[in-house]
């Protein structure tokens, strides 16, 4: 049989699918969830947010011990490692898919928060911004 040049690509994308499907029926406890030592670090101009829970914490909504069974998550201190002031706001609602922003709350270089949603709700996202040039980080230090 003659070789075709997009033949090692097509069994490469058949086989990253293959990987992928399997990927998708993972237990609940294996989904990426946001962890303590998970990092948020954004290098965007001052006036743009990053989402924390899509490039760098992994999924707020839930927190999963490994001794029970997945809980809605009702906090998380975050500490901002880096050198300038940061700003956060949290994302939550009572669904998904009906988020809403909260006030934004300042964080000062190596200082700590606690972000909570509001009783009741989901914890969606955290966003993260900065005040100056240098690049801006938040760590979760602990999540419940």
């Amino acid at each position: 049989m003659p070789y075709h040049a997009g033949t090692g690509f097509l069994v490469l994308a058949l086989a990253v699918a293959g990987a992928v499907m399997v990927r998708g029926g993972t237990a609940e406890k294996e989904v990426d969830r946001a962890g303590v030592g998970h990092n948020c670090r954004s290098t965007l101009p001052r006036e743009l947010e990053l989402s924390c829970g899509t490039y760098g914490f992994g999924d707020l909504r839930q927190v999963c011990p490994a001794d029970g069974p997945c809980e809605r998550t009702t906090a998380v201190t975050g500490r901002n490692f880096g050198s300038a002031t940061v700003y956060v706001t949290v994302i939550a609602g009572p669904a998904p898919g009906d988020g809403r922003q909260g006030g934004e709350q300042r964080i000062a270089s190596g200082r700590s928060a606690v972000l909570r949603p509001p009783e009741g709700q989901w914890l969606f996202d955290i966003t993260l911004r900065g005040a100056g040039p240098d690049p801006k980080r938040l760590t979760v230090t602990g999540i419940r």
